[in-house]
């Protein structure tokens, strides 16, 4: 085994998991969306067949626990052999600290293994992935483990259509170095931020009217509710996060003069108006995706599918491509195999 070899830094390990309750289109939560005139957004969210439902939004914890059990179990690592721990559970049950401490015990990581919330919905595993690729290059971690999980078909109003998309999950990998040249090593990203259309998509708490609030309670607030702008939401989404997902791919792409029949590409799923925008605008030679049997499961959606069809895989370009609130798009490529001849 080579120097080169050794020194590869790369995913060692994936890992998953869902809730076994299954949640269809005739389920009685969404009676009041079939029966009333949808939104401006619905036709964003179509295609929908499954969804994942915790039982409460705690239970959050024990799916994410579970992912990084299975992720650490791929890399054969201990929990001893975890450094730094990146990720979030969304919606937590505080403000802060979030329940990715909860996670840290569970695990029993060491007591010197850093924990880092990262609030970059959706993009919550990208950023991990990319910090942790970062940090183990750089010497300041060995192993890296990034577990993001997501509860929040308890966080939708079930009068709005974005509620139609909520799927609950748990994914996580780890980074580490490797010998193993079949392992995906990061080898670039790129982003595309737009901070003009913030507000347009976000999770926050909503006013209770008055007359309905306790005696003596002047203000109250609800838990906290995603919510799709009713005025600038779906023109983001239509404008910004249809088109840019293709443009940003193809630069990254071009960069290393990959072709895009080269890669394979597993995306933040959002619905099938969404994917199949992205699929005809990038062309991938794979596209992996569980939209009808998982929904949107957000944060998650991404490690998610890579933990249960990483034996699918088959190309040797792998693309995990998401998109945030602000918004934003970011884009990681990894490669896997021999390191590519020179070009003379």
């Amino acid at each position: 085994m080579t120097e080169a070899l050794v020194s590869r830094v790369a995913t060692l390990g994936v890992g998953y998991c869902v809730p076994d309750t299954i949640r269809n289109n005739d389920d009685p939560v969404f009676d009041w969306l079939n029966s009333h005139k949808p939104d401006q957004n619905a036709d964003i969210f179509a295609g929908l067949k499954h969804r994942r439902v915790l039982a409460q939004p705690g239970d959050v914890v024990d799916i994410m626990e579970k992912a990084a059990l299975r992720a650490m179990e791929d890399a054969g690592l201990l929990p001893g052999d975890v450094d730094i721990l990146f990720g979030a559970a969304s919606v937590a049950q505080y403000a802060a600290p979030n329940d990715l401490a909860l996670v840290h015990a569970r695990l029993g990581l060491s007591s010197q293994c850093r924990i880092f919330t990262l609030n970059t919905e959706y993009t919550n595993f990208h950023d991990g992935m990319k910090l942790a690729h970062d940090l183990v290059s750089m010497g300041t971690a060995r192993n890296a483990l990034v577990v993001c999980g997501c509860n929040w078909t308890h966080h939708v109003d079930y009068h709005e259509s974005v509620a139609l998309a909520a799927s609950d999950g748990a994914g996580a990998a780890i980074v580490g170095r490797t010998g193993d040249a079949g392992k995906f090593r990061l080898i670039d990203w790129d982003n595309e931020t737009r901070t003009d259309l913030f507000g347009a998509l976000r999770m926050a708490s909503r006013p209770i009217p008055s007359e309905t609030c306790p005696p003596g309670v002047a203000q109250a607030f609800s838990t906290p509710l995603m919510k799709l702008d009713d005025q600038r939401g779906a023109s983001a989404v239509k404008e910004f996060g249809f088109p840019e997902p293709g443009i940003l791919v193809h630069r990254l792409l071009d960069r290393h003069k990959i072709p895009a029949h080269e890669v394979t590409l597993i995306a933040h799923q959002t619905s099938k108006p969404v994917c199949d925008r992205w699929a005809h605008d990038i062309g991938p030679g794979q596209f992996i995706g569980a939209l009808e049997d998982f929904g949107d499961m957000v944060m998650a959606s991404v490690p998610v599918i890579w933990g249960k069809f990483q034996a699918d895989i088959l190309m040797d370009h792998l693309v995990l491509l998401g998109i945030g609130m602000e918004m934003r798009v970011t884009a990681l490529l990894y490669r896997r195999g021999p390191e590519p001849t020179p070009v003379a």
